[in-house]
């Protein structure tokens, strides 16, 4: 249970146009939507808050509904492969743990954010199986890449994912109905209602997918299934022109097959083990901002958040529970904002931190069960400062207060230039702090791992450079053919991870493995190169939109690549657009990395090459009227046998028809 604690001591200075240290929320618009060019020329995470992308120091990607429809994806898995420096590791087909590595980060460096809450699972070591994130119902994701600890606090060491759901709109289409079948009896239904009275918002989303699945290891012909049942709700409701209140539910009930290790061989084999899951989010918004007779926005305002997130698993074998785990998070928020001339801007808040874990097990060799809290207060500054017309600076820092480890600050500086109408060149440097997990300190699997309660937090400091150019590649004929709306983004880094703490380490006293932190720093340094444009001038209105990108990765600790990183990655898309048809594809390349394979025992451990693959896609969508389309989705159309983890196949070709209905 959690136990209410004095509000702590957070504070937060932020940029322009912030609520810092509120949720996500403040993605939310007020009741009457913002216009779409509009929205795709900010970002949220950047500063908690809507602020225009040539103001953030830092590296920002979003994939906006355009994309996201065009796609036709099921899995948001298959999109972040389309960003820059991003790693996946899918240990198997849909509904299979997918983690994501951003710059040569752990998986649990990464905070991940639907409609604001976060929903990293304390319970399965701060991580986020992206696999139960499925698109449909999905307008928004925004990636934030580099050390956000002193905006966001632990977890977000790496980066921020924020996911934002649909919602009410001011647009004649207030609801739609999709269908959707597929091989390996894959069926899918998902739905969506809106609607706007008055001051009164209300958005429904509910999803449901099922599959049969196929094999995951190796050997053997067992099918291992998924199901997913997610369910998204916004209400938003201005009392006057003082006072807004908003709220958001999310639910997820998932079931997912997987095998279990063969140890004779050191690999899977067919096994008929599942996890029952389920996860809960819940936020609540007061916003109190004072009308000014001027435009533009107040110069004072408040936003008071609350925030809580569940996640649970159940696990079970040959239909025999074998142990569960279940996190919870609580999170008060409340932020003072204050807007002066300009893009000028100072936030002063307040946070607290709650969070439990709880893991249920069968005594045998040792007891699994066990609960264990932790708390912390956070005093938090975040401003921006405009030195000139073409130059920003912005400065965060976040000072925690943790009744578990020592206290900790992190800082994020960093600062803009507009060289001229085509360039702009950014810089930032910041420190980030990731406190180790409850499975890392105490979690216990028998004869297997046992958790270390001697961990330190780990720190990391960073470097970026980064310049973007836009405007029109060449000029003439071929320039107005390609289209005015061209980018070019360049970016380097260079991070210093001290502390890191390694998952896996066999500890000869206990003849288990456990959680150590490393005695040496572990470096990740590279750079990136992301092109995209848009061509708009054909005779029939149709357009033309793509993106490339590639990424170099050197992750090392003691001169030894990282696990799972390939140094090597990039992807390409395309999408055609007219009034009644609409092609994509996507080709993902990944290049070749490493992974640790543990042969029977007494055998030690194996560092092993996984080989380099690409993944194409593609997907058409017909539009009959208004309210009726259809559409057809071909996922690893090549049908190529990779595995991002070792002895776990990756999902073979996919074909997926739907039909939609919009009113």
């Amino acid at each position: 249970m959690f136990l209410y604690k004095a509000v702590p001591a957070c504070v937060i200075f932020t940029t322009t146009l912030a609520y810092t240290c509120a949720h996500a929320h403040v993605q939310e618009p007020t009741l009457l939507e913002e216009n779409a060019n509009d929205i795709e020329k900010i970002s949220i995470v950047g500063f908690r808050d809507k602020l225009p992308t040539p103001l953030i120091a830092g590296s920002v990607n979003v994939i906006d509904e355009t994309q996201i429809l065009a796609a036709g994806a099921i899995s948001i898995v298959d999109l972040l492969r389309t960003l820059p420096s991003v790693n996946i590791s899918q240990s198997g087909p849909i509904g299979s743990l997918s983690e994501i590595r951003l710059r040569g980060s752990e998986s649990n460096h990464v905070m991940v954010l639907v409609d604001g809450v976060e929903i990293n699972d304390t319970g399965q070591g701060g991580l986020v199986d992206l696999s139960h994130i499925l698109l449909t119902n999905i307008e928004r994701i925004e990636v934030l890449r580099g050390p956000q600890s002193a905006l966001w606090g632990s977890s977000a060491i790496a980066g921020v994912i924020s996911i934002t759901s649909k919602q009410a709109s001011s647009e004649e289409n207030k609801g739609q109905v999709k269908l959707g079948w597929g091989n390996r009896n894959t069926s899918q239904i998902s739905a969506h209602a809106s609607q706007i009275i008055d001051k009164l918002s209300i958005a429904m989303n509910l999803n449901m997918l099922n599959t049969n699945g196929e094999n995951i290891s190796r050997e053997g012909s067992e099918k291992d299934g998924y199901s997913n049942t997610s369910l998204y709700s916004k209400l938003a409701y201005r009392f006057d022109n003082y006072n807004q209140l908003r709220g958001t539910i999310r639910y997820l009930d998932y079931e997912n097959d997987f095998d279990a290790t063969d140890f004779s061989t050191g690999l899977l084999a067919d096994a008929n083990n599942k996890t029952q899951g389920e996860q809960i989010s819940l936020g609540l918004d007061w916003e109190f901002a004072p009308s000014t007779e001027d435009a533009g926005q107040p110069f004072y305002s408040q936003l008071l958040t609350a925030q809580y997130s569940k996640q649970s698993n159940d696990n079970f074998s040959e239909g025999i529970f074998n142990g569960s785990t279940k996190g919870e998070k609580l999170r008060i928020l409340w932020n003072n904002r204050f807007q002066f001339s300009g893009d000028n801007s100072l936030n002063l808040g307040l946070e607290s931190v709650e969070e439990n874990f709880e893991q249920v097990g069968i005594i045998s060799f040792g007891d699994p069960n066990q609960t264990q809290d932790n708390f912390s207060y956070s005093f938090v500054s975040n401003g921006q400062y405009a030195l000139s017309d073409a130059m920003n600076v912005s400065l965060s820092y976040r000072y925690d207060n943790n009744d578990e480890f020592d206290n900790a600050s992190s800082y994020r500086i960093g600062a803009t230039y507009q060289i001229n109408n085509h360039w702009r060149a950014f810089i930032s440097n910041g420190t980030a702090v990731n406190n180790p997990t409850f499975t890392e300190r105490f979690g216990f699997f028998p004869q297997t791992f046992l958790g270390n309660p001697d961990l330190e937090p780990e720190q990391q400091e960073s470097v970026e450079l980064g310049l973007t150019w836009s405007g029109a590649f060449f000029g003439g004929y071929l320039g107005g053919w390609l289209g005015k709306n061209n980018e070019l983004q360049l970016a380097w880094f260079k991070a210093t991870l001290q502390n890191e703490i390694l998952g896996f380490v066999f500890d000869a006293n206990s003849g288990q493995f456990t959680a150590q932190n490393a005695d040496i720093n572990s470096t990740r340094e590279g750079f990136e190169v992301s092109l995209n444009g848009e061509i708009d001038t054909f005779k029939n209105g149709a357009s033309v939109n793509w993106k490339a990108h590639y990424s170099y990765l050197d992750a090392s600790e003691n001169s030894q690549a990282e696990l799972r990183r390939s140094p090597h990655s990039g992807s390409v898309n395309i999408s055609y657009i007219n009034n009644t048809h609409q092609f994509y594809l996507q080709a993902d390349y990944t290049g070749s990395r490493l992974d640790r394979f543990f042969p029977p025992f007494p055998e030690p451990s194996v560092v092993i090459g996984l080989q380099s693959y690409w993944l194409l896609s593609a997907n058409y969508i017909f539009t009959y009227n208004r309210y009726v389309n259809f559409n057809v989705r071909l996922s690893n159309i090549l049908n190529e046998k990779y595995e991002d983890v070792i002895g776990f196949s990756g999902e073979s070709s996919r074909v997926m028809l739907s039909a939609s209905y919009r009113w």
